[in-house]
């Protein structure tokens, strides 16, 4: 079996069973699991317990934080702005962070806090559940990963290393990182002092935007996860029609399976396309999950979906720009006339 074909089965098999797990024991948020489990899945090797650990680790202080502020700050408005400044700022600043650590942190400090506008309880039931979910995740991830691993020579794995681009100097990282502070820190002040639940997504959205170097960059991702929703959910709303038909356990497994082969296929295919079925099949879970609540729509979480990503995506592009534009005077003087 040659290495695209190993990459195909450990994505297509590994995803599959961890939809097969969670949405057989369906525990708290179980849906959250096989996507954990699949952005893992998806990186060319396993990162290795050491990281995995770290990232275990800051997901862990980031929900502990975001319960803290739930519970202490929110009724401190000019303190708990001042700490969320504080957290985004260290978040995009952080040099050589975990794989995916930024977004996890965000996660965290974000979701908790408003899911905490409604319930207490149900704050810290989610915090506890991304916690748990991430390790199933992670733990089979590995499983797979190592099952389906192949010994790479050490020079043959030095030599397929990207090179990593030259590092960012400190003073122009802490600019950026202000430039991305202020338009979360504008977001989140926004969606909490409106109550804005039901817009949480799009409030994490325009968060993880924001982590751009420039408004170029983060209108390249609203495309990017735009176009991603669309594949992702095309094939969430034909699979709901078919479970529709057939709303068994078995089948909920196959159209799985069906669906994340034909979309490993499309990402180990190495065309320009890959990424965005790759972000195609996260979205895909995360409507499978949506979807398959009582009283929920694939077709209504698409739409609302596709909806919330523009609209972050604008607000977030709109942002840096302004505000890139505010703190780079000398961008905006003429040239001297000679």
């Amino acid at each position: 079996m040659n290495p695209r074909s190993r990459h195909i089965l450990r994505l297509s098999l590994g995803t599959t069973m961890a939809v097969a797990l969670a949405y057989g024991f369906a525990w708290p948020l179980y849906f959250v699991c096989p996507i954990f489990a699949m952005i893992f899945l998806a990186l060319p090797t396993w990162i290795g317990w050491n990281k995995a650990v770290a990232l275990l680790f800051l997901l862990a202080v980031s929900l502990l934080l975001g319960l803290m502020i739930s519970e202490f700050f929110q009724k401190l408005p000019l303190l708990c702005v001042l700490i969320y400044g504080l957290l985004f700022f260290f978040i995009y600043f952080m040099e050589n962070p975990p794989p995916m650590a930024s977004i996890f942190m965000t996660i965290g400090i974000t979701l908790v806090p408003m899911l905490g506008l409604s319930s207490a309880i149900a704050a810290h039931m989610v915090a506890w559940s991304l916690l748990c979910n991430m390790g199933v995740g992670l733990l089979i991830a590995w499983i797979f990963q190592a099952f389906f691993s192949l010994p790479v020579p050490p020079a043959a794995a030095a030599a397929a290393r990207p090179a990593q681009p030259p590092p960012i100097p400190r003073e122009e990282r802490a600019r950026l990182a202000l430039v991305s502070t202020i338009v979360a820190l504008g977001a989140v002040v926004t969606f909490f002092s409106f109550n804005m639940l039901s817009y949480t997504y799009a409030m994490m959205q325009i968060c993880l935007m924001a982590d751009a170097s420039s408004g170029q960059t983060s209108l390249a991702m609203m495309k990017g996860k735009a176009i991603a929703c669309l594949i992702g959910g095309v094939a969430m709303v034909i699979v709901f029609q078919l479970l529709i038909a057939t709303p068994t356990y078995p089948y909920l497994i196959l159209f799985t399976f069906c669906t994340a082969l034909l979309f490993s296929i499309r990402i180990y295919s190495g065309g320009p396309s890959a990424q965005a079925y790759l972000s195609g099949l996260i979205t895909f879970l995360v409507l499978l999950g949506t979807s398959t609540m009582p009283g929920k729509s694939a077709e209504i979480n698409f739409y609302l979906r596709i909806a919330q990503i523009l609209i972050a995506g604008l607000i977030a592009v709109a942002g840096l720009v302004f505000f890139e534009y505010l703190l780079r005077p000398w961008k905006r003087k003429p040239a001297p006339v000679t």
